[in-house]
């Protein structure tokens, strides 16, 4: 092929031309769902203030800020840990089934063994232990993995855990998952991972929850209240801009693609990991209030079903790569389409060098050379991948394409050749 194109990565800074506010379309939901809701300036920065609240009220647990335990599927990146583990909180991580759903047995024995729930010999719960309410983050993952089962599990195992889930691939559907039969206690979703926009998460939880500003240390919040602009905003919107002007530049420099991409990077080394929330900048609330959601919602449903037609009529899918729950049905707002690679497969059956020596990083790389960008979500912790095979083998050898607004059906059909090319090549 002679085409060439670029295909996911960070976004770009994009004209606003659409006519819904982000910020008052989540604000109007949780409304109705008698939820409050609070904005804050990333996914990091959304945990820590979950995890402040969870402190200051106690959350019904005896001791009110005693030590707590987070357990949380072992699938996971360090930035949904650390806010966590940074203010003294201990991790558990639990195990997931081959469909990404959580494996309730393995999470409900976590919570036993650790005294959180009092069981007797006749299987009914006591309450006479007074302990700490255990706190389970939850995730849909991809939009693809139910949670409704998870989520009655743990309710019935201890009535009083607070249970949060972890919405950041299902952002654009909140009217499924705040109006949910078991509802979580805390929602939280990065708005970033889903557009250009500088910065911006959310917070759905009680309607009494604190402001953003509460849970901040003081000389922090004195430094950088409300409306100032932090490094981290800076750093991202100078980046976005200098990324669009990289997309519509017939040359496309390589310096300027360098030097973004570094910016990028300093903005993501300025967060605290979530140590000192900080609220959504004005920036992002201005750019979030001229979105076309009907739009991106239709994008992103046609580029999902595009791309996995594609995949999915390759003679070489199910015997040298899988697409994950093939079978499930296309989400709301598809967030991005996930794959995993058969490495050990695929290096007995190639007859090249570079195929009996493949690893999935290696082909990550291929496909970039290409224009094609497909990131791993996420390289585990070494605990984590101790605890679940599972999470191990999908975190080592998986892909994740992108399907957003920016792309049309035509780039599916390149992303899928250009992929099909290279493990072809691959094999030889």
């Amino acid at each position: 092929m002679n085409d060439m194109r670029e295909i996911g990565s960070e976004y770009h800074m994009d004209p606003a031309d659409g006519g819904e506010d982000l910020v008052s379309v989540l604000k109007c939901e949780a409304g109705a769902a008698g939820r409050g809701i609070r904005f804050l300036r990333c996914g990091r920065d959304a945990l820590g203030f979950i995890a402040d609240e969870i402190a200051r009220k106690g959350a019904g647990a005896a001791g009110g800020c005693a030590a707590r335990t987070l357990y949380i599927p072992a699938l996971c990146c360090d930035s949904m840990v650390f806010p966590f583990a940074k203010r003294g909180w201990h991790i558990e991580y639990y195990r997931l089934k081959t469909d990404l759903s959580a494996d309730t047995g393995h999470l409900c024995s976590l919570i036993d063994r650790a005294g959180a729930v009092d069981g007797a010999a006749d299987g009914t719960l006591s309450d006479a232990v007074e302990v700490p309410a255990p706190v389970v983050l939850v995730m849909n993952y991809y939009g693809l993995v139910a949670t409704d089962e998870v989520r009655r599990c743990i309710r019935e195992r201890c009535h009083d855990a607070v249970i949060i889930e972890d919405v950041t691939h299902r952002v654009f559907s909140p009217s499924e998952f705040l109006n949910d039969d078991i509802p979580a206690d805390y929602h939280i979703g990065s708005i970033r991972k889903w557009m250009g926009v500088t910065d911006g998460s959310f917070v759905t939880g009680p309607a009494d929850m604190g402001d953003v500003a509460d849970s901040a240390d003081a000389a922090e919040a004195a430094v950088a209240p409300a409306g100032i602009v932090t490094d981290f905003t800076r750093l991202r919107r100078q980046a976005l801009l200098e990324k669009r002007d990289y997309i519509f530049s017939e040359e496309r420099p390589q310096a300027l693609k360098d030097h973004f991409r570094g910016l990028f990077g300093e903005a993501e080394d300025s967060l605290e990991d979530g140590i000192h929330p900080m609220p959504m900048s004005d920036i992002a609330r201005e750019i979030l209030k001229s979105c076309d959601l009907q739009g991106m919602r239709a994008r992103r449903r046609e580029n999902f079903r595009v791309l996995r037609e594609c995949l999915a009529a390759d003679p070489l899918c199910g015997e040298m790569y899988e697409i994950q729950n093939p079978d499930a049905e296309i989400p709301d707002c598809p967030f991005m389409l996930p794959i995993v690679m058969h490495t050990d497969h695929i290096r007995e059956s190639a007859h090249t060098a570079a195929g009996r020596s493949i690893t999935r990083d290696r082909f990550e790389n291929k496909l970039a050379a290409r224009g094609v960008y497909a990131p791993v979500l996420w390289p585990i912790d070494a605990q984590a991948a101790e605890v679940c095979d599972v999470s191990r083998r999908f975190a080592q050898n998986m892909l994740a394409f992108y399907i957003d607004q920016r792309y049309d059906a035509d780039d599916m059909r390149y992303a899928a050749e250009v992929f099909g090319d290279e493990l072809r090549a691959m094999l030889g």
